[in-house]
C-alpha cells in the first residue's frame, strides 16, 4: 500500500487512533480485551467496577463496545499502542508546528442525518462549514519524527480486508475472483438467479462483512480520474452517475428503486461529471470543484453515528455524516457502479 501523503487529515486520524473510547482522552496506559478492543486500565476499571470476592460467583464482564464476554484474567497490557500514541503524539505536535492542524477539516459541510421529514428536508438545519484556509504543510520526512515509518503503519492497520458479497450484486455486475473488485459484466454475461438479498435496480453490491459496533475503516480505488480526466466538463452537463462508494445499513432496500441518502441508511459519495458529491437528502452536496480522489477512504464509528470520507493519499476530510447517536443497525460497505469505464476496487488491508 502506498503511504500516505502528508496533509491536515493525518492528525485527526492519529489523533483518534490515540483516543480511548470511554474517556474520549488519549490512552493511558492502554489494556488489550480478548476482543481486541483496548482502552485505559483506569477507564476499564470503573467501567467494570470492584470485582468479587474470590470464590462467589460473579459475571463475566463485557467488552464495552462489542458487549463480548471478556474475563479479568484475559487483559494484558497492549505495549504496542502505548509505543504509538507516545508516536502520535509526537508526530501530531510536528505537524501542528508547521500550521497543519488549523486546516485539518477543509471544504467539508457535515449534516445532521437521521433526523429527517418525510419529505425528505433536515428540520434541524444544522449544517456546519469549515473555511479555515489550509495552510502550505511540509511534505518531506525531514521534518518528521524518526519513528514516522509506524506512524503510517498505524494508519495502514486501521484498513479492513474486506471482500465483496455477491449474493447482494446486481444481475448486471461482476465481481472478481478474489472478491475485492466490481465492474459492469461484458454484454451477453448470464444472469445470476435473484435473491432476496440482491439488488434488483441499484447497480449496487455490498461487503461481505458487516459492522455493529467499533471503528472502522476501508479504502476503494476509482478509474474514474484516470479515464475522464479530458471529458470531465462535457460530461459534468450530462447528469449521471459513474459511481458511489460508502456504506449502508443492512435495512436498506434491495428491491425496487433506493434513493441514496442518510434516510434510506445510506451514506456516500457519488463521482459524476468529473466532480465528486456526498449524497445528502434532499439535493448531493458538491465537495470542491477539483478531480474526485483516485482513492477514497470510508470511515465508520458506528457507537458516534458518524461516517466519513477521506483522500486515500494525503488523508484530508472530504465529507462526514453526523447522526445523533449510534447508527442502530448493522453497517456494510456499499459500492455502485453503471459506467464500464468506472470499476471500484476494494483495497486489500494490511495488517
Amino acid at each position: 500500500m502506498e503511504a500516505p501523503e502528508l496533509g491536515p487529515g493525518l492528525v485527526e486520524r492519529l489523533e483518534q487512533l490515540a483516543t480511548c473510547p470511554l474517556c474520549g482522552g488519549p490512552f493511558e496506559d492502554p489494556v488489550l480485551l480478548a476482543c481486541e478492543h483496548s482502552f485505559c486500565r483506569a477507564c476499564l476499571a470503573r467501567c467494570w467496577g470492584t470485582p468479587t470476592a474470590r470464590g462467589a460467583e460473579a459475571a463475566t464482564p463485557a467488552c464495552p463496545c462489542c458487549g463480548r464476554p471478556c474475563p479479568r484474567r484475559s487483559l494484558r497490557s497492549n505495549v504496542r499502542l502505548a509505543v504509538e500514541v507516545r508516536i502520535s503524539r509526537g508526530l501530531c505536535e510536528k505537524l501542528a508546528e508547521s500550521g497543519a492542524r488549523a486546516g485539518r477539516r477543509r471544504g467539508g459541510r457535515i449534516p445532521t442525518m437521521g433526523c429527517l421529514d418525510p419529505q425528505g428536508e433536515d428540520i434541524r438545519k444544522t449544517w456546519r462549514r469549515f473555511d479555515v484556509p489550509t495552510p502550505k504543510s511540509s511534505n518531506t520526512e525531514e521534518d518528521l519524527p524518526e519513528d514516522y515509518p509506524v506512524v503510517k503503519n498505524m494508519l495502514h492497520r486501521l484498513t479492513e480486508d474486506l471482500t465483496l458479497d455477491p449474493r447482494t450484486a446486481h444481475r448486471r455486475l461482476l465481481i472478481s475472483s478474489d472478491g475485492r473488485a466490481v465492474s459492469l459484466a461484458p454484454p451477453g454475461s448470464p444472469a445470476p438467479l435473484d435473491d432476496p438479498a440482491r439488488f434488483n435496480q441499484l447497480p449496487a453490491v455490498l461487503g461481505a462483512q458487516g459492522f455493529a459496533s467499533g471503528r472502522h475503516c476501508w479504502e476503494v480505488e476509482t478509474a474514474e480520474a484516470a479515464t475522464r480526466g479530458d471529458s470531465a466538463t462535457e460530461d459534468a452537463d450530462a447528469g449521471e452517475s459513474s459511481y458511489a462508494v460508502g456504506a449502508a445499513g443492512e435495512s436498506v432496500a434491495r428491491k425496487g428503486r433506493v434513493q441514496l441518502c442518510p434516510a434510506e441508511a445510506v451514506w456516500a459519495v457519488e463521482g459524476r461529471g468529473g466532480r465528486l458529491w456526498a449524497l445528502t437528502g434532499p439535493e448531493p452536496t458538491l465537495l470542491g470543484t477539483g478531480t474526485p480522489p483516485r482513492r477514497i477512504r470510508v470511515d465508520l464509528d458506528w457507537e458516534r453515528g458518524r461516517v466519513a470520507f477521506y483522500d486515500g493519499r494525503s488523508l484530508d476530510l472530504l465529507f462526514a455524516f453526523q447522526a445523533p447517536g449510534p447508527l442502530g443497525q448493522r453497517v456494510f460497505p456499499l459500492l455502485c457502479t453503471c459506467d464500464p469505464r468506472a470499476p471500484l476496487r476494494i483495497v486489500p488491508g494490511e495488517g
